[in-house]
């Protein structure tokens, strides 16, 4: 009877230790998950467009001229994070005329400008913590533009207002533009390239005005506002 004691009891102690692993190894189900949702940034603007002036195509003052200011419309678009292409309509608005001869009208010239653009070493710029992204940094463009001029004729019996072809351009050029503040934009370019102006020829004995190609130098500093 003794020994049937013992058996148990010996038993009992070994269940006990047996009892306490088994609950310390039985996994237990996660009350959160473990792992947390991404965030996602909101895609970079692949398209800008700009309200600018500034001393560019539209701008003109001295002699019978007197002062134009240029008005920009334009649009820039990103191909890809390093080439967009772009263009520009403008006009020059006339605010001082020195003489009531030439009584031009509101519009001195009206044209539009086109061209691609490659922004380049935007990685380096970023690793010296310079600004970088959509629509800023150092480029390089291939540009041409087109303008026209305007010219008053007056006979007996009104006076008419025409805009006439006036010259075309194909220029590189080498620029930067950089944001200003929220809403604002600079960009400075210079270049040089060919252009189409009238020349005055005389040869074979006839004097003429003919179109001929003439190296070009164009330079601008334009400010413009963004949304």
């Amino acid at each position: 009877m003794c020994a049937v004691y013992l058996k148990v009891l010996l038993a009992a102690t070994l269940a006990a230790p047996l009892a306490t692993f088994a609950q310390s190894v039985t996994p237990t189900t996660p009350t959160q998950p473990i792992y947390s949702t991404p965030t996602t940034e909101a895609p970079a603007k692949s398209t800008l467009f700009k309200v600018g002036t500034g001393l560019t195509h539209g701008f003109e003052f001295g002699g019978f001229s007197g002062l134009s200011i240029p008005v920009v419309l334009g649009v820039e678009h990103h191909l890809t994070p390093a080439v967009s292409m772009y263009g520009n309509l403008f006009g020059g608005l006339n605010i001082v005329d020195r003489t009531a001869y030439y009584n031009r009208p509101l519009l001195r010239e009206i044209g539009a400008d086109a061209g691609v653009r490659y922004y380049y070493n935007q990685e380096k710029r970023k690793q010296k913590g310079r600004a970088t992204g959509p629509f800023v940094g150092n480029y390089l463009a291939l540009h041409s533009s087109s303008s026209l001029f305007s010219y008053r004729t007056q006979n007996s019996y009104n006076v008419r207002n025409y805009f006439g072809y006036d010259y075309s351009t194909l220029n590189l050029l080498w620029g930067m533009q950089r944001r200003i503040g929220g809403h604002g934009l600079i960009d400075v370019y210079a270049g040089g390239g060919v252009s189409n102006p009238f020349r005055f020829s005389d040869q074979d004995r006839f004097s003429q005005y003919k179109r001929r190609p003439t190296p070009n130098l164009e330079i601008g500093v334009k400010l413009s506002l963004v949304p």
